[in-house]
Order: C-alpha cells, then sequence, then structure tokens
C-alpha cells in the first residue's frame, strides 16, 4: 500500500471518530451534506435542511444566522470543506459513512427527497431523461439509489448520463461502485444489501482491487463468506465471481469447491471458469476442451456467430491455445484477439490487441517483433496490472534481452503490490518472470515460495524466447503449412425417454439431455409432445427409433364449459412397444437408473396345489379393453406383452380372478389344454406338458449374467433361460419345470434341471470373487466402483462357455480384450540426438492402437483397465501396464511424437526386450552394440597413478570408465570421506592422453586438488586457473593438462565464456551441489560447458528438493530427466507432494546406471567407530528470560503481521534466525549485554578435558559472529588455533589446513558453509558443532571432514543443543526429515520443505 493511500486511510479514521462525537443537530447537518454530495451553498442547503424539519432550540426552522455558527465549526474540524469559489461538501473521506449513519439511524429517505425536490437534476423535458452536467451529478443520483436499494433508479440514471451527460471522459458504473461502497468498505453494511445491488457492487470492488492491485480483503471475505452457505447472498452468479477471485489468488482447490457447488443448469456458465482452471493446473487439453463448450454457449446466450468472452478467463483461454501451438490452434486463437481488439467496449481490448500482434509474430510475421518492442509498456499507475503484464510479458516472448533492460523498473511494483493484494497467482508470475530479467537476484527465491505456495506452474515457460534465427527457420517452415483436420464435434443433445409404471401400463416423458461442462448429461429438459408431432424436423439428434416412438404421439380435444376446445397430445399404447431395446430409457423418479424394456407374452401357470388339487393361473391380468401390457420383471427389467383375441378367450375361460382349480384327476384334460393353449402363450407346468403342437428340446442349462449399467457401476442377476433362442428368463430352480413358449415363431418345450440351475449358480458365485465381497439384494448385486466391474468381467470371461453374459440393447461395458507385452509392436529409430519410438497395439483385425493413443488412454486410468470408449475395457496384465508407466515415464514428447534419450535405454531394456515384435534402425542397434561393449569393458587402471586403490575404488573407477565410454556423464555420489577426487583423478588419468580436463571446485578445495594430483597422479599437470593471461593459458593447453577453476571464477561471465570455448575431454564438478540451483550464475555458466565427458562428485546429490537433482543432471546428461516442467508433472510432484513409491521407484530405475553411491557402512570395515553426542545446554534464569522474551516477542509481531504467504514465511524464518542466535550468546542479538553465556561455558569445559588428553577438535557453526566470540574466548585462554570462514583466500585455507595436519593447532574453527564440504582434516578426532542446522545432512558433511579415509582413531561429534528452545527443536525434526537422494537409492521417506505454519510451531511451542 502507497504512503499516499496510508495517510488517507489514517485521515479518515481520524474523521470517522470525530464524526461519531458530534451532537445530534450536527450530526444530521453532516448527514445531509453527505447525501446532498456535491458542494452546495449556504442558502440552498438551509432550505433542504427545514425541508426535512430540523429545528433550533425555539423549536422554530433554521435561519442562515442561527445555523452559521454550526456550519463554521464543522468547517474548522475539517468534516465540511470548500474550496476556493465553490459550496460547502461533506469531506470525501467522510461522505459515505456520514450517509450509511443516515440509513441506519433511518432518516435517508427522508434526506432523499428533500434533495430531490429541492435540487433537482434538469430534465428534458417532463417525464425526460436527466441533463447531468457532470459526474458529481451522476455520483448524487446513483448514491440515492445505493442507499434506497433502488437497482432500477440506478441503472436509470447510469442510462441518462450515458445518452445524454455531457462529460467528455465519463466515469463508468464500476468506478462509481467502487468509490460508493469501497470508501470505506463496510461489511456489516454491504450485507444489509438486496441480492441484485449485492451482486452488482461487489464485483466491482474486487475487479477494481485486482486492475489497481489494493487490498480488498475485506470484500473478498464477504463474498467467500457470503459463497460458503446457501443464505440470501448467494447465488452461481456470485459463485462464480468468488472462483475468478480465487484463480487470480491462486487457491486451485477452494476453486475447485466454489465451482463444484455451483448449479447443474449454470454450469456451462461456469465452464470459462472450469476451462481457465485446468490451465493453471497444467491440464492443456482439458482447458481447451471447457473453453470450446462454454464460448459455445457463449455465443448461443448472445445470439450472435461472433463474440468472446468477458472475463479474465477469456484470456488464459488464448494461453491455452498458445501453448498448444499447432497452426490451428495458433490461428484460432489470433483470430479470437483480432474480434476483441476491434471491438471498442471491451475492456480487455488493449491486451488482447497485444497478443494479437504477438500470435502473428509467433506464426511466422518476424515483422511484429519491432512493432512490439517499439509499444511502451504502461506502468501500473497508467494503466490496470492485467494490461502492464501481460504486455511485459509479450515484450519478453519476443526478445529476452531488450526485455532485461527495460522491465524490472515496471514489474517490481507489480510484483510488491499483488503480493500486498494478497493476488497470489499474479504476484507468483511476475516474480518468476522478474527472475528470468535479473537472474542473480532473490526473485527466484521470491517466486519458488509463492509457487510451492499455490502449487501452480508459471505461464512465463508457454513460450520460450527464441533467437533470431530460430524465428527466421520456423516463419520458413511454417509459410506453407497445411491446416490440421479440425477434430471431431461430440454430440451435445439426445433424447431420453422417462417413465413411470403404474400397476400394467406405463406413462412416457421425453426430455431433451444436454452434455455439461464435466461432460456430464443434464437431467433434462421436458418436450412438449405437439412439438415432437409437429416439428419432428427441429430435432437433428433423434434416432430412427425415437421417430418410430413420436409416430405414436395422438390428439384428442378437451372442453371446457362446452365452449372452447383443446388440442391435448399423449402416446397411444403402442409406443411402449416401439421402445422395446431403447438405450436412453429411465426411471422417472430415479433418473440415472437405466430400464431394459424386452417383449414377453401372456404366461399360463399349472401348479399341483394342496389336497389333490392343480392350479391354473393366467399372468398378467388385464382390463378387456387393453391391447399393451406391462410387466416390472425386475427392479430394472420391463416385460411388454402385446394382447390378442386368443389371450382374451383364455382369460375369459379363467374367469375374473384368471384362476382355475380342478382335482388332480382331470391331469390328461389339463395336459389336453395345455397343448391347445401353448400356441398361443407362454405355459410353466409341474405336471409337464403334451406334445401334439410344440416340439421338445432340450432345456439349455447354462446360466446367463445379467448386466445393467447402475449410476457408474453394474447390477448383475444370475438368470436361467431354458430357450436357448429366446424366452423369459427365470431364477434358478424358481418356477415350473415344464416350460412351453414360443420362440422364433415355433412352439417349444423344455423340460427344466431345477436342481443343477441351482448348482450352477452357486459354482459361479464361488468362481467370482467380486461377487462374493458385494451381498444380493432381491437376487441382484449392485456393484458400484468401476474396478470392481471390470474384475467381475474379467472373471466372467474366464468361465468361457460355463456362462453367458447378456447387456440390454444399446449398452456396452465390458473387458473386450486382453493384452500382454508381447502382442506391443516397437519401432524405434534415431532422431537427431534422440531415438523416435512408436508402436502398435494389435488387439485384432480390426482394432490397432497405435503408441500414442494407448499412452493418452493410460493417464485416464490407474488400474490395469484402459477405456476404449462405447463402455469397452481393455485389460493389461500387470507387467504390460507397469512397463507402459515406465515407457510414459522415461519417453518425452518429442514434437508431435516421443522419443528416448539415448541414456535412458538401461532404463527401458525390460520392455525393449519383451515386446512381441520390435522394429530398429542401425543406429539403434550400434547404440545397443556400444552399450554391450560397455558392460563388457574391462578397464586397465593406469599404470602412473601412484595410489592403491580399495575394492569399492577400483569398483567406482570401473563404473566411471564404462559410462565415460558409453559416451554418457556420471554422479558419483559416494559418502564424504570414501575418496571421490581419488576415484576421479584414475579415470581423468586414464582419458588424459586424449586431450585435456577442466576440474571445478569450491574455492577451498581447489588447491586440495592440485596437492592430490600431484601426489597421486605426477603425469598429470595440475594449473591453477587464477590471474594472469587467461585466454593464452586455454590457447596452449595439452593432453595431461589438468586446469583447475572455482566456481566463484565460472560465474565471472569473461572466464565462463572462455570455458565455454574449449572441448574438454573430461570435466568434473567437485562439491556439484553448487550448481544445484538453475538460477544462479554458475549453474548456467557450469550448462555452457563442453566435454567428451562429465563427472560431478558431491555427498549430497539433493538436499532439499528433487529440482536440484535436475539440474545436476541436466549437467551430465542433458535431456535425460526432460525439461523441468516435464519432471517436475512425471516425478518431483507424485514424490515430494503425493508420497508416490511407484513414481520414486520409476526415477530411481532411471537415474541409477548414473548415479553411484557408497556409504562408509557398506564399503569400509576398517574406519574406526564415529560416535555422536548431544550435549544439552541449560540456560541461566537470566538467558531464558531473555529468550523467552524474544519469543513472545516473535509470536505478537507475527500475529499481527498482515503480510502475504510468501512474506510471512520470510517473517517466521527471520524471527527464528533471532532465536537461533539467542541460543548461541546473547550478544549475537544484543550486542551491548553483559550477559555471560552458558553455550560458551559448556564448550570452555568440554574443551579443556579435550586438550587435558590431547586430543585435536574441530568446532562448527554457521554464525561467523559466534565464531569470533569463540576466537575471543581461545585467545583469552591462549589456546593455540586454527580458523577459516568464507572470506579465508584459497592459498591461506590450503596453508591452514596442511599446518593443522602437520600437528600445529589444537582447535581449527570452521564456518559450517565455507568448510563443511571438501576438507581432509583427520589430524582432529572431535568434532564439536556450536549449533544446529536444518539439514542433517550438512552437519555430517562437516563431520566427514574428520571421519574419513586416513583417520587412525574413533571419531566423537558432540552437539550443543541448548535446552528447551528452538534448538531442541531444529535436533527433533533431525530425526524425521532425510535425504532425498537416499530416499531414491534406499528407498527411505522423502521429507519435503518446512511450511511456514510448522515454522511458526517451532515459535509458538515450549
Amino acid at each position: 500500500m502507497s504512503n499516499s493511500h496510508v495517510d488517507a486511510a489514517q485521515h479518515r479514521s481520524q474523521l470517522i471518530e470525530e464524526f461519531h462525537l458530534l451532537p445530534p443537530l450536527e450530526e444530521k447537518i453532516i448527514q445531509l451534506f453527505s447525501v446532498i454530495y456535491e458542494p452546495i451553498n449556504r442558502t440552498s442547503f438551509l432550505e433542504c435542511f427545514n425541508y426535512i424539519g430540523a429545528r433550533d432550540t425555539d423549536y422554530k426552522p433554521f435561519t442562515n444566522p442561527k445555523l452559521k455558527p454550526y456550519i463554521d465549526n464543522l468547517l474548522a474540524s475539517g468534516l465540511l470543506i470548500q474550496e476556493r469559489g465553490k459550496g460547502l461538501q461533506c469531506h470525501p473521506l467522510l461522505a459515505e459513512v456520514a450517509s450509511r449513519s443516515a440509513v441506519k439511524s433511518r432518516c435517508f429517505a427522508a434526506m432523499a427527497k428533500a434533495v430531490e425536490d429541492k435540487l433537482p437534476i434538469r430534465i428534458y423535458y417532463t417525464g425526460g431523461p436527466k441533463r447531468f452536467q457532470n459526474k458529481t451529478q451522476l455520483l448524487r443520483e446513483v448514491r440515492l439509489g445505493i442507499y434506497n436499494q433502488d437497482i432500477q433508479f440506478i441503472y436509470k440514471q447510469l442510462e441518462d448520463y450515458e445518452k445524454h451527460g455531457y462529460d467528455l471522459q465519463k466515469i463508468s458504473a464500476t468506478d462509481i461502485f467502487e468509490q460508493v461502497c469501497n470508501n470505506p468498505f463496510d461489511a456489516d453494511w454491504c450485507r444489509t444489501l438486496s441480492l441484485p445491488l449485492y451482486e452488482s457492487i461487489l464485483p466491482c470492488i474486487l475487479i477494481n482491487s485486482l486492475l489497481r492491485l489494493s487490498p480488498a480483503t475485506e470484500a473478498f471475505s464477504v463474498l467467500e463468506e457470503g459463497c460458503s452457505q446457501p443464505e440470501e447472498h448467494s447465488s452461481d452468479y456470485l459463485q462464480m465471481i468468488l472462483a475468478e477471485q480465487l484463480l487470480l489468488r491462486g487457491c486451485l482447490q477452494e476453486t475447485q469447491e466454489c465451482l463444484e457447488r455451483i448449479s447443474e443448469d449454470y454450469q456451462k456458465n461456469a465452464a470459462v471458469f472450469w476451462g481457465w482452471f485446468y490451465f493453471l493446473k497444467g491440464d492443456n487439453e482439458k482447458s481447451i476442451n471447457y473453453y470450446t463448450i462454454a464460448l459455445k454457449h457463449f455465443k448461443k446466450a448472445k445470439n450472435k456467430k461472433k463474440a468472446y468472452f468477458n472475463t479474465i478467463g477469456g484470456l488464459f483461454f488464448i494461453l491455452a491455445l498458445l501453448k498448444d501451438g499447432s497452426p490451428n490452434r495458433l490461428r484460432e486463437a489470433e483470430e479470437y484477439c483480432s474480434w476483441v481488439s476491434r471491438q471498442s467496449d471491451h475492456w480487455l481490448r488493449s491486451t488482447y490487441a497485444q497478443l494479437k500482434i504477438f500470435l502473428q509474430f509467433q506464426q511466422g510475421d518476424i515483422a511484429q517483433k519491432d512493432f512490439i518492442l517499439s509499444n511502451d509498456i504502461p506502468i501500473l499507475e497508467q494503466e490496470h496490472s492485467l494490461e502492464t503484464f501481460f504486455s511485459a510479458l509479450c515484450f519478453y516472448w519476443v526478445d529476452a534481452t531488450e526485455a532485461k533492460k527495460y522491465l524490472p523498473l515496471i514489474l517490481e511494483p507489480v510484483l510488491s503490490q499483488a503480493i500486498a493484494s494478497e493476488y497470489h497467482w499474479l504476484g507468483m508470475e511476475t516474480a518468476e518472470l522478474l527472475s528470468r530479467l535479473k537472474p542473480n537476484s532473490s526473485y527466484g527465491t521470491t517466486a519458488e515460495i509463492l509457487r510451492e505456495d499455490i502449487g501452480i506452474e508459471s505461464i512465463v515457460d508457454v513460450v520460450h524466447p527464441q533467437e533470431p534465427w530460430e524465428l527466421c527457420l520456423n516463419a520458413l517452415v511454417n509459410i506453407h503449412k497445411p491446416p490440421e483436420e479440425a477434430p471431431k464435434v461430440v454430440a451435445e443433445r439426445r433424447l431420453a425417454w422417462f417413465i413411470t409404471s403404474y400397476h400394467s401400463e406405463c406413462v412416457l416423458q421425453p426430455r431433451e439431455q444436454k452434455i455439461n461442462a464435466k461432460g456430464v448429461w443434464s437431467k433434462g429438459r421436458v418436450i412438449a409432445l405437439r412439438r415432437l408431432q409437429e416439428n419432428l424436423g427441429e430435432f437433428d439428434y433423434l434416432t430412427t427409433q425415437d421417430i418410430r416412438v413420436c409416430g405414436c404421439i395422438e390428439t384428442f380435444t378437451t372442453y371446457n364449459y362446452g365452449y372452447h376446445g383443446r388440442t391435448e397430445y399423449t402416446f397411444n399404447e403402442k409406443a411402449i412397444s416401439v421402445l422395446i431395446g431403447h438405450p436412453l430409457v429411465f426411471w422417472e423418479d430415479s433418473p440415472t437408473t437405466r430400464v431394459e424394456i424386452v417383449k414377453g407374452e401372456p404366461e399360463l401357470i399349472v401348479k399341483k396345489g394342496k389336497a389333490g388339487r392343480l392350479i391354473l393361473k393366467f399372468l398378467p391380468h388385464f382390463e378387456s379393453n387393453s391391447d399393451v401390457v406391462t410387466v416390472k420383471e425386475t427392479p430394472t427389467r420391463i416385460k411388454v406383452i402385446e394382447i390378442n383375441s386368443e389371450h382374451r378367450r383364455i382369460a375369459d375361460i379363467l374367469g375374473k380372478k384368471n384362476r382355475l382349480e380342478v382335482p388332480d384327476t382331470a391331469q390328461e384334460k389339463v395336459l389336453a389344454a395345455i397343448n391347445t393353449v401353448s400356441t398361443m402363450v407362454t405355459v410353466h407346468s409341474d405336471i409337464g406338458g403334451g406334445l401334439e403342437n410344440a416340439e421338445e428340446v432340450p432345456a439349455e442349462t447354462t446360466p446367463h449374467i445379467h448386466l445393467l449399467p447402475a449410476g457408474a457401476g453394474l447390477k448383475v442377476a444370475i438368470l436361467s433361460r431354458p430357450f436357448a433362442d429366446g424366452g423369459s428368463y427365470y431364477r434358478p430352480g424358481k418356477g415350473g419345470a415344464t416350460v412351453i413358449a414360443e420362440i422364433g415363431g415355433k412352439r417349444l418345450q423344455t423340460k427344466r434341471d431345477l436342481k443343477q440351475e441351482k448348482q450352477l449358480k452357486k459354482e459361479i458365485i464361488a468362481t467370482c470373487p467380486t461377487l462374493t465381497r458385494y451381498e444380493p439384494q432381491d437376487g441382484e448385486w449392485l456393484i458400484e466402483e468401476v474396478k470392481d466391474c471390470l474384475e467381475l468381467l474379467l472373471e466372467l470371461q474366464e468361465l468361457g462357455d460355463k456362462v453367458i453374459i447378456e447387456w440390454p440393447e444399446g449398452e456396452k461395458f465390458r473387458v473386450s480384450h486382453n493384452a500382454d507385452l508381447g502382442d506391443f509392436e516397437l519401432k524405434i529409430k534415431r532422431q537427431r540426438d534422440w531415438f523416435a519410438v512408436d508402436g502398435n497395439l494389435n488387439l485384432d483385425e480390426n482394432l490397432v492402437l497405435d503408441m500414442q493413443h494407448l499412452l493418452e488412454l493410460l493417464e485416464q486410468s490407474p488400474s490395469r483397465f484402459i477405456r476404449l470408449g462405447d463402455g469397452q475395457f481393455l485389460a493389461l496384465t500387470q507387467e504390460f501396464r507397469q512397463r507402459l508407466d515406465e515407457l510414459r515415464a522415461f519417453a518425452q514428447r518429442n514434437g508431435k511424437g516421443m522419443g528416448f534419450h539415448p541414456a535412458s535405454v538401461l532404463a527401458v531394456e525390460d520392455l525393449v526386450d519383451g515386446v512381441g515384435k520390435l522394429q530398429a534402425d542401425k543406429h539403434w542397434k550400434a547404440h545397443i552394440q556400444r552399450l554391450q561393449e560397455m558392460k563388457n569393458l574391462q578397464p586397465e587402471l593406469p599404470s602412473t597413478l601412484q595410489a592403491e586403490l580399495r575394492d569399492y575404488q577400483i569398483q567406482g573407477f570401473n563404473w566411471l570408465s564404462r559410462l565415460a565410454y558409453w559416451g554418457v556423464g556420471a554422479c558419483l555420489a559416494d559418502q564424504m570421506g570414501l575418496g571421490k577426487t581419488l576415484q576421479a583423478l584414475a579415470v581423468i588419468l586414464q582419458r588424459a592422453p586424449q586431450g585435456a580436463t577442466l576440474i571445478i571446485a569450491p574455492t577451498s578445495v581447489c588447491m586440495n586438488w592440485i596437492s592430490e594430483a600431484g601426489k597421486f597422479a605426477p603425469t598429470l599437470n595440475p594449473i591453477q586457473f587464477g590471474s594472469g593471461n587467461r585466454q593464452k593459458l586455454l590457447d596452449e593447453l595439452q593432453p595431461f593438462d589438468m586446469l583447475v577453476c572455482s566456481y566463484g571464477l565460472l560465474q565471472q561471465e569473461e572466464v565462463a565464456k572462455m570455458l565455454s570455448e574449449v572441448e574438454w575431454q573430461t570435466i568434473v564438478l567437485d562439491e556439484a551441489q553448487a550448481i544445484k540451483n538453475i538460477a544462479t550464475k554458475r549453474s548456467q555458466a557450469a550448462m555452457n560447458l563442453r566435454s567428451q565427458f562429465k563427472l560431478i562428485t558431491t555427498g549430497t546429490p539433493v538436499e532439499n528438493h528433487l529440482g536440484e537433482l535436475w539440474n545436476l543432471f541436466r549437467f551430465i546428461n542433458p535431456g535425460l530427466l526432460g525439461s523441468r516442467e516435464s519432471f517436475n508433472q512425471r516425478f518431483a510432484v507424485p514424490i515430494e507432494k503425493l508420497q508416490d513409491k511407484q513414481t520414486r521407484q520409476r526415477l530411481k530405475k532411471l537415474i541409477q546406471p548414473f548415479l553411484l553411491r557408497r556409504t562408509k557402512t557398506q564399503v569400509l570395515s576398517e574406519l574406526p567407530s564415529r560416535t555422536e553426542i548431544t550435549l544439552h545446554v541449560e540456560l541461566s534464569r537470566e538467558e531464558m528470560a531473555m529468550y523467552e522474551a524474544l519469543r513472545q516477542q516473535a509470536i505478537t509481531k507475527l500475529a499481527d503481521s498482515e503480510a502475504t504467504a510468501g512474506h510471512k514465511h520470510l517473517q517466521v524464518l527471520a524471527e527464528i534466525m533471532k532465536l537461533r542466535r539467542a541460543c548461541c550468546h546473547s550478544k549475537l542479538v544484543m550486542p551491548d549485554t553483559t550477559l555471560p553465556s552458558a553455550k560458551l561455558q559448556l564448550f570452555g569445559e568440554v574443551l579443556a578435558e579435550l586438550l587435558e588428553n590431547r586430543h585435536k577438535a574441530l568446532v562448527f557453526s554457521q554464525f561467523v559472529d559466534h565464531l569470533e566470540i569463540i576466537r575471543n574466548y581461545l585467545d583469552e585462554q591462549s589456546i593455540n588455533y586454527h580458523y577459516l570462514d568464507g572470506s579465508t583466500p584459497t592459498k591461506e585455507r590450503k596453508k591452514r589446513v596442511d599446518s593443522f595436519q602437520a600437528g600445529e593447532g589444537d582447535v581449527f574453527l570452521i564456518s559450517l558453509k565455507a568448510g563443511g564440504t571438501g576438507l581432509n582434516l583427520t589430524a582432529a578426532d572431535y568434532v564439536i558443532h556450536m549449533d544446529p542446522w536444518w539439514n542433517p545432512a550438512v552437519e555430517d558433511q562437516a563431520s566427514d571432514r574428520a571421519h574419513r579415509i586416513g583417520q587412525q582413531r574413533p571419531v566423537t561429534i558432540y552437539r550443543l543443543v541448548t535446552k528447551d528452545t528452538i534448538e531442541d527443536k531444529i535436533v527433533d525434526l533431525h530425526r524425521h526429515k532425510r535425504d532425498l537422494a537416499d530416499s531414491l537409492l534406499e528407498g527411505a521417506d522423502v521429507s519435503g520443505k518446512i511450511s511456514t505454519d510448522e515454522l511458526l510451531q517451532l515459535i509458538q511451542q515450549r
């Protein structure tokens, strides 16, 4: 917030305080002035004042002399103001508070009437529009409408002003609402507004907040609160406004919840926000799909062929199309931008105009570059935040070099104000852009903090700035590129039939269903039968069967009191028969449950009754005038029976009850009757049946598995169907044994084996474990999980011919194919530096899935079942699924295809070796041949190596030699002290005859490389790269030369350029964690170095997050882990955020061939023991009191902080730092204090004991000024010591280390960062850590200065930890934190960064 805003807020608070202290009369004066709003002379005010009934102390109307003292006092106090030559008015900072006070005291209406009557705005004619002379008059009238909550009045004033106002530069409604309702914002008053007014005002305040980057926290909270519960101030429109705000603030989870609250009917309006949401989530294809649906709906609502979104979300559609990058998508984006830029009333017109020009440039119109660069980037005060940011972004995309000169000054205010206003997405993007423009600044850290906080990838990399020659080549390539085929349009409407069953008849209701933005069909809109009969051509989506059903619509006329006839429309009885087999029939009372309509016939049931009786029943019962009867056979199945004259005769014979009882002595006559009627109806008989009119066939005992989609799952029933070619279904073992029915036009008779039917059902259930996990209801199983459904289908398929699986017509939900790795055909061929990979999965003659499509389908399913469409699924074996997942992880997008990095071949060996058919070109075969040679290579140690290597070091040398032979880089990640330098020297020496070697190392160990080379590899010529004629030195390099350069020197631009121009035989980056941060100069310089073999050595490949590992591998094997965005998506996020063990194993498999890590416990049985001891420091009472005061002060300060997430994180870290320093010594936070230090006292006691027993100690602290205090103490005690920190020159470092190793000095004081790596200090057998560091791996590195090869004595490590303080809690974190590299190599848990809340708890907990 700027100083002017702060001053205004303070002034307003002062005015409000004085206003609330006014006596009633003066309060009423201010209220009336606020309602009048515009400047007014005293006489006119007096007239209005008396009009509202104001009276003096004598209960008489006021006169000017009597009113003057009051007004003069209010002028003097500043509550009223008067500019020279103008009338009196209420102070603008107080006007809204005073008017709301008038509303609250219920006198506003009277005051408003006085203003309207006594100070009317001129009109053109009676009843005509108002003639506004200026903005203030309009503001006055709109304010009256706002405080009277008359939305129609407001719109009328705005309309009159727009059409008839005299202002040349007119004020917008948005600015008016902002000026009136946010001056200041009053949450309680806002909640009293009617919904229409609330919907008009709140969005205006919030959009202005974004555009001006001014905080609107309270307004946002009111909106969020209102939308979270279905109260008066909640609507679909407001949910969308909230979604927009949440997206701009980077709150994706909350956005999804908000959008899901929007009603079904409004979802297409919300599709633009779904598109925006999925774009920020990184799902570009889904984003474009939603945007396409949204735009189609928007055009239809506007009834225009050409239209475009007027919300911020529209900008992200352009970005999504830009990210897609295909020619068709770029042209589409350009067309949208071009159209918007021509609309004079579109508020983002200039932003789209800028994007249009950039899109033309992106498509090859290079001339547009100069146009973009010549345009002035508007600063925040001149335009709105989006205009500033997007203009800057286009400028950067066009020319990154020029952008570095101009953009930082423009963007820095945007960043600070975006964070202060809590628009974290805009803040993150601005910080990301600034980090590219100023690589050595802290903006990279700010962007990283914000990016982690909101979990959104930056749009800055949607386009990568290109070199001029790249632009020209791309333009030439795209000159005559044909447009891609447009995607097929998916049907968005269909006719569904909803049915209500009443006893023996059904009522139908047709509904038009539309697919919503989520791809789900709506509940449906009822279609009038009249339209279906008279205007059937309107409905172009009807099927043939739909049309036949509509042909059953009939009309009849009804009369009201005999005067007026009215035509009614209804379905006749035949309609339900025509619906037999229709796939889209649902229950009216359960709209998602599908109903199967099947054909049937009446049934004659002959059963043996009691007391020697036979019972004949005729079902179903039907009325004499019925032609069609429906029977609800199961909860999801309706049997349709068409009644004919023969059926009626049978019913008449059996009587009204459709039932006849006869003695069993009449069995022969009953059989004769069965013979007769079996030609007309289905017969179920316990006594058999005659064969005169029916052919006897054997009963079909194969169980039928009846499957019906129900929601996302299936309903399953096991039924018997005694006739192989048709007929009704029966529950196994239920009903009559003999069945006679017409099947396929013939009368057939069969005898069921009821006992066998029951047994077969039991066997099926026993064979299908899925069915045993669910309880059946009414003989049916409801399988709700899709995965279980598919497993059941596989189980049923395993049964083969033992069962018959049946589906309703039009429904498919089945495992139609099975596949394993042997069915896969893989094609590999070289494409530049990669191996392009393609393939096919041949499922049958008609279905072949190409590899790209198969991998896309894999993304949609976490299981081994792949949806093929139309409800069909492909079942992969578990091994095949695993190999395909590895293929997705290891192969990378390469244009439209996919490819392997040459070094990833080891990771995909299992896949390549296991496929059914491999087509590979000669380059792949040569690559595999080279790989095989590498595996069989038996390297020989150089004869001039003056060292006897241990077994594990020989293994390390062999490993390095083989990778060098193959032509890939290596990461030697052995634990500190295992001789990484010696192993590296061995391979350097082996390769030295072919060319020079470059060593990049920390300053502190450069001399160590030179001395180690002289000692172990005397034939090498080590050269310290420093001052002098550097270029000459590089030009004269010879084989066996080994140039040693520090990281500090490397990051100098001149040096980096020199070194990058040399083709080195070998490059070694020692302590390579120095280049872990992609944004640093040293990292960027390292990436430009060229070599036949690159080796990095580091004990900690990953200290904080996997992005560090990615950058290290970018150096040794560029491209192996893909782009940073791809790596985060494929590996970092699943491993760090989701704790995905399978992804961790895949990453391990990919990097393992190039990363070798051994620990001391694994390979050094002869290394002396290492003991770690924590010594707790008890603070004195005075020290603890000071510490506690600092802690409470920190809690209060952080509680009062209104900083945004990123700033809050930094504030918490700063307070923790202060507490940690206080634990070390009071002087580190209060330099003038005289308090003695308990930690220093304990240190002195421990050190005295060590020296008395002739031990030597390394003392580490992360705080240089803490080491200074310890130095003073050692000087006072006359203890001989050495000292090293970051400022110690390189030569002096080596001199001091050599001196200590030679026995001179008992103590070595070392700063943790400067001496934690690369030093050999085995003369010490004790290590003292004065203060704990966050990452235990860093402390371990420091301790390894003593506990390493060459150490002859046991090593003891002391950690001095202040009890009951922040240090205690940091040590506790050590117990839970694991090194990320170990998690990849040994399977340990991954721990991410510590959140702000977790850090805050470290302070709050005692």
